[in-house]
């Protein structure tokens, strides 16, 4: 291909067809027929080499020790219901981080089944190599049918106006209530003996209209955007062969049958859709057989209903240079068909939605080891021995006889039962020899114990932290807790694993996608309170880690280091003589009894203990209720204050009124002096007049400041903040 050249449909089609072609080859090949062993092994299925009349004993090692690992290692994650830390950039950061954790978690726990999705994302990596999760943002609608009876106009208006609100039936009709009412009123007036007030309500009754009522289906359309948490089975994963992990994968595929109605409820074209060839079950998967085996054998689920036939969907995330820029970029192509060629939707994405663990780690490859494989080859060899120790059981509680023929009843023979007569023509002893058989139990059981001890090096997994061994207190302490120590060695690392891995991974596409996507202020409840979580102001700005509840050690010792900290504590307490002290204060206490309520199992720590943030807040002092005789003494005091308020407001409105009055004579004295000699007067006068106009205000100005003065000095000084002091009406004199 040519610099510079774009890729058509056509040649992303063929490009995307060969990615799924080669993938889907190695998958079928050495990857599927592994998984499908597995789940055989799992379920306990017979190996093929079983002999009629034998015995066909199964041995159960695979599931025993998938199922002894789970809880150990479910429990790491969930014992506490942070799962997720948020660490902070920078000092100015740490909030942010701290509702960050709390939102988090709460998407994890509330939004998505969080436990279940571990559970099953483990349980698969344990069993088949990988676990896959994929996590994204589902803002898909929602579309539910939703019947209503017996509306008024009002009720139905309301109903028709909300968003996303379609009315698909309706039937409008009088309401029979009001009609039998009105009935019943009619004979009333009938009735009635006086006919003036029987005309008249005939009237009144006349003009009254019967309500309509209303019966109405609807389709509400509702979107939620959240984020999704969906464990994927493995077989519905491809990833290309020479992938090193996911980060490095060019080309990645959900594969899963979806029906030809969910197609066109997510808003494909329908004639595209019934054109699409329909599922090719002997193409799709041996695993999935497996998984389903005796329970959708032969089994159609269209039952003659063309909208429910499966159709394979190849959700693909492959790096492609689709405008010729000399760059690969990362492109969502979603196709349909046996091979995927047929292109329904291509989109540009950031990144894929996918997160993998798995228990053992293969260096330089995708696909680790299960714990399944460790242990397969010992259910073989126990099931071995275990069937021949049966038959040999058998045949010792069952001896074969040499007899002479002729001399023996063969039916007598042959009908054991206890009391039971055989016939023979001589002495027993001379026609009937019992064959002896060797018992294989001597050498079999020990050979059990040590494929068992095999089984323990390998996962991991003994009897003593099962707490299975009867003679554990035969045992040494020390040379138990070696062992313990071992197994929770293994254990931890698995953890460790999964939680640097797939999980880790797992909360920061939750992170990302919220920041990203959440444009919308979220309203959620942590710890009792309501809180409003707004990411978009998170970004960029937040480190993630993962607290994966126990360090190291198991929960015993955990306690064990937890109560001997908290002793600690006090003791540094009572050095320090405070408990807000350099050393030590009640946030560290606090965090210390958080920790040992979580590994005693108790999740709600807030019921036992209180954060210090929050009882320093209800520990403030309240102010201090005052006596009757301080009561009394206020009361006067305001009395008095209310006096003196009093009358300087009424001297003070006394005197403005006595300066009025003198400016209103001056001006009219003024005013009739003009008058009198406005023919002759000059300069001279006019400023002889202004002189004693400008002197007499000034005089009385002196007047006014000399009376408020007097006024401002009362008998009985009171303080300013008294005097604002309101008072009922009937305190006043």
């Amino acid at each position: 291909m040519a610099k510079g050249k774009q890729l058509n449909d056509f040649e992303l089609s063929g490009i995307l067809g060969d990615h799924i072609k080669n993938a889907y080859g190695f998958y079928s090949s050495e990857i599927t027929e592994s998984r499908r062993k597995a789940n055989e092994y799992y379920f306990g299925e017979a190996f093929g080499n079983e002999v009629e009349g034998r015995s066909q004993v199964v041995s159960t090692d695979v599931a025993d020790t998938i199922e002894s690992i789970l809880p150990p290692l479910l429990r790491i994650f969930t014992a506490s219901d942070n799962v997720v830390k948020v660490e902070p950039v920078t000092q100015e950061d740490v909030a942010i981080s701290e509702q960050a954790t709390d939102y988090l978690n709460h998407i994890f726990n509330k939004d998505n089944d969080g436990f279940t999705a571990l559970y099953t994302m483990f349980k698969d990596a344990l069993l088949q190599k990988n676990g896959i999760c994929k996590v994204y943002w589902d803002d898909s609608e929602k579309v539910e049918r939703e019947t209503y009876e017996n509306l008024s106009d009002d009720e139905f208006n309301m109903l028709i106006e909300e968003d996303g609100v379609e009315v698909l039936e309706h039937t409008e009709y009088e309401s029979e209530t009001f009609k039998k009412q009105k009935e019943k009123a009619q004979e009333q007036i009938d009735e009635a003996g006086d006919a003036l007030i029987a005309v008249d309500a005939q009237e009144q009754l006349d003009a009254l209209e019967v309500p309509m009522m209303h019966d109405v289906v609807v389709s509400r359309t509702q979107t939620f955007g959240r984020v999704k948490i969906e464990p994927i089975p493995p077989e519905e994963f491809l990833i290309e062969r020479q992938a090193k992990s996911l980060k490095d994968a060019n080309f990645l595929c959900h594969r899963v049958p979806m029906t030809r109605s969910q197609l066109i409820e997510m808003g494909y074209d329908y004639d595209a859709v019934y054109n699409l060839p329909s599922e090719n079950k002997e193409q799709y998967n041996s695993e999935r057989s497996t998984r389903y085996r005796n329970i959708d054998d032969d089994y159609d689920r269209t039952v003659g209903d063309e909208s429910t036939e499966e159709i394979i969907i190849y959700e693909s995330y492959i790096k492609v240079d689709m405008d010729g820029d000399g760059i690969a970029e990362m492109r969502k192509i979603t196709s349909a068909g046996d091979t995927g060629y047929t292109i329904l939707d291509n989109v540009a994405v950031d990144a894929h939605p996918f997160c993998s663990v798995t228990p053992i780690i293969v260096p330089h490859r995708f696909y680790g080891r299960s714990v399944s494989e460790l242990v397969e080859d010992i259910q073989l060899i126990k099931s071995t021995v275990l069937r021949q120790v049966l038959d040999n059981m058998y045949l010792t509680n069952n001896n074969r006889v040499a007899v002479m023929d002729g001399q023996v009843n063969l039916d007598d023979l042959l009908t054991n039962r206890p009391g039971g007569i055989v016939r023979t023509k001589a002495a027993p002893g001379q026609v009937m020899m019992p064959m002896q058989n060797q018992p294989l139990s001597n050498q079999a059981f020990p050979l059990l114990t040590y494929l068992d001890t095999v089984k323990e090096e390998r996962s991991g997994i003994t009897k003593y932290n099962q707490g299975m061994d009867t003679d554990t207190l035969n045992k040494t302490a020390s040379g138990i807790n070696t062992i313990l120590s071992q197994s929770q060695m293994r254990m931890e690392l698995i953890a460790r694993v999964f939680a640097e891995t797939g999980v880790k991974d797992m909360f920061k596409k939750i992170f990302e996608l919220i920041v990203k996507y959440q444009d919308k202020e979220r309203i959620v409840k942590i710890r009792n309170n309501f809180v409003p979580m707004n990411p978009m102001e998170w970004k960029d700005r937040c480190n993630i880690t993962i607290n994966v509840g126990l360090g190291t050690g198991s929960r015993d010792q955990q306690l064990q280091i937890l109560n001997a900290i908290l002793g600690r504590q006090l003791e540094a307490i009572k050095l320090q003589g405070s408990a807000q002290g350099p050393i030590v204060n009640l946030n560290n206490i606090y965090n210390t009894l958080a920790r040992i309520m979580e590994n005693a199992g108790l999740k709600d720590v807030a019921a036992h203990f209180t954060d210090p943030k929050i009882g320093m807040q209800s520990m403030r002092p309240r102010p201090k209720q005052p006596s009757e005789f301080e009561k009394v003494s206020q009361i006067q005091t305001q009395q008095k204050a209310a006096e003196a308020q009093m009358s300087y407001e009424n001297r003070l409105r006394e005197l403005e009124l006595k300066y009025q009055r003198m400016i209103l004579d001056f001006e009219t004295k003024a005013k009739e002096l003009e008058l009198k000699y406005a023919a002759d007067i000059d300069e001279k006068a006019i400023r002889r007049a202004s002189l004693e106009q400008k002197g007499l205000s000034d005089t009385n100005k002196q007047m006014l400041d000399a009376a408020t003065k007097n006024i401002l000095q009362p008998e009985q000084p009171v303080s300013s903040t008294t005097i604002a002091i309101d008072v009922e009406p009937d305190q006043r004199k």
